[in-house]
């Protein structure tokens, strides 16, 4: 299913906005101390989640607003639910951050790695661990709304030309929507959307 202008516009904002996420993320990496990981992890984790926090805050509102506007233009009416704004859990990203930074960087070292190979491979898992996160304000904001909407058959995935066969498989299967896709499946490094479908 080719996806609506209005809808491929809000993919390419939550792109934006996780490429914003990454950059981000990169630049306060310097605070994992290679020399004292246990002890400068806490203080990264400090700087990072909060990064991840307003990302995953901003995806969901955008979201939102996508919302509204989309079930307007295919319903030709503004009432409907509120959209349902997806929580944030602090402890879950904190573990999905260290798990593929500062966890994969002693994997990657005790694996014999050079300092810089590790160092490149975390930070780019990091990266993509959080991003993930950052997005799935958005893609949770519309899966849960769509759930709650009487008028909505369930959200199809929409994907870039360059996804993963994962995702593509996914979006193959059209509109979805049961108790289990309420969560939107998204992978580290994932920037697929989603998109209301309507009776």
């Amino acid at each position: 299913m080719a996806a609506a202008p209005l809808t491929e516009a809000h993919r390419l904002t939550q792109n934006r906005l996780g490429a914003q996420t990454v950059a981000q993320l990169l630049a306060v990496w310097n605070l994992v101390d290679i020399e004292d990981l246990d002890a400068s992890t806490g203080v990264w984790l400090q700087a990072a989640v909060p990064i991840v926090r307003a990302q995953h805050r901003q995806s969901a509102q955008l979201a939102a607003g996508y919302l509204r506007t989309f079930r307007a233009t295919q319903l030709g009416t503004l009432a409907g639910p509120i959209p349902s704004i997806a929580e944030f859990d602090p402890r879950r990203v904190a573990t999905s951050l260290t798990v593929t930074g500062p966890v994969a960087l002693k994997s990657a070292m005790a694996r014999g790695l050079p300092l810089i190979q590790a160092d490149d491979i975390a930070r780019a898992r990091m990266a993509a661990a959080g991003l993930r996160q950052a997005l799935d304000g958005g893609r949770e904001t519309v899966a849960a709304t769509v759930a709650a909407d009487p008028q909505a058959v369930g959200y199809a995935r929409v994907t870039s030309g360059k996804a993963c066969q994962f995702c593509s498989m996914l979006a193959d299967r059209g509109a979805v929507y049961s108790d289990d896709s309420v969560h939107f499946e998204a992978h580290d490094g994932c920037s697929c959307s989603a998109e209301p479908v309507y009776r």
